[in-house]
């Protein structure tokens, strides 16, 4: 981190109404544990990406079971010698944090042009897709283009993109903070379907259906599939040595077998999917 936080930081924060978080974790050391910033015991070269929870890519308040992105950067991390904390925030922090230089980077994110200014890109850590989910079967037999609910009420997740993405095809949109809520919305028929990513929601049905086994009936269908990445700021001290550090990890991991164990431990294959057209985080 900087000696002081930037006057252009100091004024966003005030407009976002954040200071108060800033300034607490300007002067705080980066930790271990997933939702704190105390620094781990020994003289360890650390390095910090703000992660949002994303079950089960990365689960927030679990030890033994973080998330498959939140272990797969650990081991590579780990084959260079790079202890990685991963505090968790909600998206629209955890992006500001990274965005201003206040951590290292985010744990994943998707890529998009406009991005570059602030952030370096890491080799795939794998492909997400994106999809529509209703207790409504007939919808999606009548959905190819997202344009094709035009005359539907569509839950998104605030803070993603796929809410601009829906606002654009002049959808109905109603937002929610997480996809717990969402399904809750639709179930009680204030939404026709939801629009995300597909392993968050399902993980959120998994969750719902544990207490709600009778109401929870709900069908997707897979609108795209694209790559996801690590995202390093350029805000960082030595961002593009610590990308590099990354991107060899990562490799090693691939290519000595620990990343496939990783995603079979989630039940995940790392088996490529089809191309479609790409909607981002």
């Amino acid at each position: 981190m900087t000696a002081h936080l930037p006057a252009h930081i100091l004024r966003l924060a005030f407009r976002t109404g954040v200071l108060g978080c800033l300034l607490v974790l300007h002067h705080l050391t980066p930790a271990t544990a997933q939702n704190t910033l105390i620094s781990p015991p020994g003289d360890q070269t650390t390095v910090t990406l703000a992660c949002n929870h994303f079950p089960p890519a990365k689960i927030a308040d679990d030890t033994a079971r973080p998330g498959y992105d939140v272990e797969v950067l650990r081991s590579a991390f780990a084959t260079r010698n790079l202890t990685l904390i991963t505090p968790f925030y909600p998206w629209k922090r955890a992006y500001f944090l990274a965005e201003a230089g206040l951590v290292d980077g985010l744990c994943s994110c998707s890529y998009l042009k406009e991005r570059e200014t602030d952030f370096l890109f890491s080799d795939p850590l794998g492909q997400e897709e994106i999809a529509l989910f209703t207790t409504r079967s007939e919808i999606l037999d009548t959905i190819t283009t997202l344009e094709d609910a035009r005359n539907m009420t569509i839950g998104v997740v605030s803070g993603y993109s796929t809410e601009v993405t829906a606002r654009n095809a002049n959808l109905d949109v109603i937002t929610a903070h997480d996809e717990e809520t969402l399904l809750n919305l639709m179930l009680s028929r204030r939404l026709d379907a939801v629009l995300s990513f597909k392993p968050p929601v399902e993980y959120a049905m998994h969750e719902l259906q544990k207490r709600r086994p009778e109401t929870v009936d709900i069908k997707s269908k897979v609108i795209s599939t694209s790559p996801y990445y690590s995202c390093i700021t350029r805000h960082t001290q030595n961002a593009d040595e610590l990308l590099e550090q990354l991107n060899i990890g990562l490799k090693i991991i691939r290519e000595n077998g620990t990343y496939d164990k990783i995603l079979g431990k989630y039940g995940i294959s790392s088996g490529a999917k089809p191309d479609g057209p790409t909607f981002n985080r």
